[in-house]
């Protein structure tokens, strides 16, 4: 026969192993619930999402994805809206730049400091709908200002669902 102890231990264990599945499902950031979305991790420690974005396929077939949050803008441009893996950096095409305040950073610029940091990151186009005019990608980059004084990272960067113009 359990004791009194032995019943409340076995039923904190139960609720525990009942209640542990749901922890994991609500601290998950669904993208596809806030879809179309356009977001990354900036810094490492900040969820940057753009309230309002546009996407543009140029006559000349230049891609450019731009997006804000009211304080900074994103601007990813891509030399061809063609599913594909994009380099990024000094020199390449595929360019990223984020502006907030008077600042503006490139993944064109790379930094002074010693050792030498290099712009550069990468853009992944994994699915450009045609049907429903729709990108799917995602991105990372170290960038620097102008000067190469100051810098800005992001990671774990995503555009869903999002619409496009040609």
């Amino acid at each position: 026969m359990l004791s009194s102890i032995s019943f409340i231990f076995f039923m904190k264990y139960l609720l525990f192993i009942l209640l542990l599945p749901l922890a994991f499902l609500s601290c998950q950031d669904d993208i596809q619930t806030s879809s179309p979305t356009f977001q990354g991790l900036q810094q490492g420690d900040f969820v940057w999402r753009s309230t309002v974005r546009t996407a543009t396929v140029q006559s000349s077939g230049v891609l450019s994805i731009s997006g804000s949050d009211g304080y900074g803008t994103m601007i990813i441009s891509l030399p061809e809206a063609a599913v594909g893996v994009y380099t990024l950096g000094q020199g390449e095409l595929s360019t990223i730049t984020f502006t907030e305040g008077i600042t503006t950073y490139s993944t064109q610029n790379n930094g002074t400091e010693f050792p030498v940091y290099l712009g550069d990151g990468q853009v992944t186009l994994e699915e450009v709908n045609t049907v429903s005019k729709t990108l799917k990608g995602s991105f990372y980059f170290n960038s620097y200002d102008d000067e190469g004084s100051k810098y800005l990272n992001f990671s774990e960067g995503v555009f869903y669902n999002l619409r496009y113009v040609d």
